[in-house]
């Protein structure tokens, strides 16, 4: 039986019950099993009563992009299994993520996620509209998402499946992602610790994964290496006032930071400046709608425009151009 130094992060508040119970449940099934499971749970929260029996439970500060550091810096093994606590997935799962890396196709693999892209019918053609989610037409034969100027994403739903069939991708759920350690210590999220301000860590995964792409860390999808998301497309709906907040200032922070800042010419910039507003207006329209469709009410408007207007201030910001720049690799 093939050896693989691995282990298992997951990410949790404790709460997820039978689903984290699904969760442990595969892991326990995993050929080869892992050498470790860290479970990293918010300061103030209690562990969950579902165990495997051997795990290593680890409190920080709450944060969904800390929770992540925090295991990823506690990690002894070479590789791991980084996931959140509503999955589940099949005894093979490790393996067929781990083949592609082994063979140097990429740095970090992952397995497909259709429920999270946009349902077929209205939702796909309204979405593809606003530039949120579009169907690609460029990279269908070897890429899953393409991170565009707006901020959205291409996406190919068609993924051939059949063994040691790869795709490229620049973005991906966080939801779970296998990856060899030093490679995530290298790409420093640390530094992108404005995801976690502001209670709700939009854009998390699509800033990591696009990072690791800039920085030459390319991401590998495994087409025949499925899991269940067990909450799929609950937090989409989420309205409360740090999601809508953080949604607006994450976005433009995004936005600047690694699709504009990245133009090497002015045209490059002033197409992605293009891009991004007409995504705004796109936005703006939506909300202003949702508001006399009373879907939205009017301090939910209200806190979106603080989280733009905010975000544009940070821009500005010493904290912000301390940042360190992105340091852009070549793709292997």
């Amino acid at each position: 039986m093939e050896m693989i130094d691995y282990s298992v992060i997951i990410r949790t508040t404790g709460n997820a019950h039978m689903k984290y119970r699904k969760l442990l449940d595969s892991i326990s099934r995993l050929v080869p099993k892992p050498k470790e499971v860290i479970v990293v749970l918010p300061e103030g929260y209690e562990l969950p009563e579902e165990r495997l029996g051997w795990e290593k439970f680890i409190f920080c500060q709450k944060g969904m992009v800390r929770q992540r550091l925090v295991g990823i810096n506690a990690c002894k093994t070479r590789y791991a299994l980084i996931c959140d606590d509503d999955i589940a997935f099949s005894s093979d799962f490790v393996k067929k993520l781990h083949a592609p890396i082994a063979r140097g196709r990429g740095f970090i693999s992952v397995a497909p996620l259709y429920s999270f892209l946009p349902d077929k019918g209205k939702s796909a053609f309204f979405s593809a509209i606003v530039a949120s989610a579009v169907p690609t037409l460029i990279h269908r034969h070897n890429r899953y998402i393409s991170v565009l100027k707006t901020t959205g994403y291409s996406y190919n739903r068609h993924l051939k499946c059949s063994p040691n069939r790869y795709y490229e991708t620049q973005s991906a759920a966080w939801t779970c992602f296998y990856t060899d350690i030093q490679i995530l210590k290298d790409i420093n999220l640390d530094q992108e610790m404005w995801l976690d301000a502001h209670g709700y860590s939009a854009y998390d995964d699509q800033t990591m994964f696009y990072k690791a792409w800039l920085m030459g860390f390319k991401t590998i999808v495994v087409p025949d290496a499925e899991y269940s998301h067990l909450d799929a497309k609950t937090s989409i709906f989420n309205n409360n006032s740090s999601v809508l907040y953080s949604t607006n200032f994450n976005r433009v922070v995004f936005w600047h930071r690694f699709i504009y800042a990245q133009q090497a010419h002015a045209f490059g910039r002033f197409m992605s400046q293009m891009a991004f507003l007409y995504r705004l207006f796109c936005i703006a329209i939506l909300n202003i709608a949702n508001v006399f469709r009373h879907r939205m009410t009017r301090a939910d408007f209200l806190i979106c425009r603080k989280g733009f207007y905010d975000a544009r201030k940070f821009l500005t910001s010493d904290v912000y151009h301390k940042l360190p720049p992105i340091v852009s690799g070549k793709q292997s």
